[in-house]
């Protein structure tokens, strides 16, 4: 892979979960702070998972009739991003809803389709992608701790604003990542439930379905229970990062795994 493609595909990943790092461990305090209940938050704070069940069918779609993957996520993170700057005309549930919703729906187009491009780039030597893709665990933790300490010194609205930054970083840095050709796999005309009954992919998908199921409540709550018991969202941060260190761990070494296993 030519080293611009490579800088590129590692900054959209930095930003992408920088994004993440400030949204999914802050945005259930900020909805606490404008006087959010425990449902409703819980509500509004499954919308990404729900987009992300339903919206990247779509855009997948798209992006193999178009061959413009990136495309895609430059269109989609346009309106994704003017989409979130709805937060800051209101308070109530039915338009935070509405947002949420229109967002995420609209930017679940990004990780799926760059995953696409990026593993396309690396054709043979994907066992590369750990080096690639850690940069987005960097990302993450330095949002989550920074992201910390700034609700420390100013309060949960200033969180609109780093999201809606992030936002905009990861819509500017979609111009600077480059098309590749899409690869034909054996079986790629299929009909899609002659993979899904296969036993490794039932397999796969309940195993993920589990991981999502017990993240859940962990992603909503456990930010607002560490402060309820009077942590700091500084030591929050650090707490968030603490998992996804030994992540960085996991990719950094991927390349040994695919070799050994």
């Amino acid at each position: 892979m030519p080293k611009p493609i490579y800088l590129n595909l590692s900054a959209f990943y930095f930003f992408y979960f920088a994004y993440l790092g400030a949204f999914a461990p802050f945005f259930a305090l900020y909805l606490s702070s404008v006087g959010m209940n425990a449902v409703e938050i819980g509500v509004l704070m499954a919308l990404p998972q729900l987009s992300r069940i339903l919206a990247p069918h779509l855009w997948g779609w798209l992006a193999d009739r178009s061959g413009r993957r990136i495309g895609i996520v430059r269109a989609s993170g346009v309106a994704g991003t003017v989409a979130f700057l709805g937060v800051f005309a209101g308070e109530s549930f039915v338009l935070l809803f509405s947002v949420l919703f229109l967002m995420t729906f609209l930017w679940s187009a990004a990780l799926p389709l760059v995953e696409a491009t990026t593993l396309s780039h690396l054709g043979d030597e994907t066992a590369r992608y750990g080096r690639i893709r850690v940069w987005g665990s960097v990302g993450f933790i330095a949002a989550v701790v920074a992201v910390g300490y700034l609700l420390d010194a100013t309060g949960p609205r200033a969180l609109l604003w780093v999201v809606g930054g992030l936002m905009l970083s990861m819509l500017l840095l979609s111009w600077a990542l480059t098309e590749a050709p899409a690869v034909a796999h054996p079986g790629d005309d299929l009909p899609v439930w002659h993979i899904v009954r296969r036993p490794e992919v039932i397999a796969i998908v309940a195993a993920s379905a589990l991981m999502a199921a017990a993240h859940g409540p962990y992603y909503t709550f456990y930010t607002i229970h560490l402060v309820d018991h009077g942590y700091s969202k500084s030591l929050a941060g650090w707490l968030w990062a603490l998992g996804v260190i030994c992540e960085i761990g996991i990719f950094v070494w991927m390349s040994h795994l695919y070799r050994a296993f």
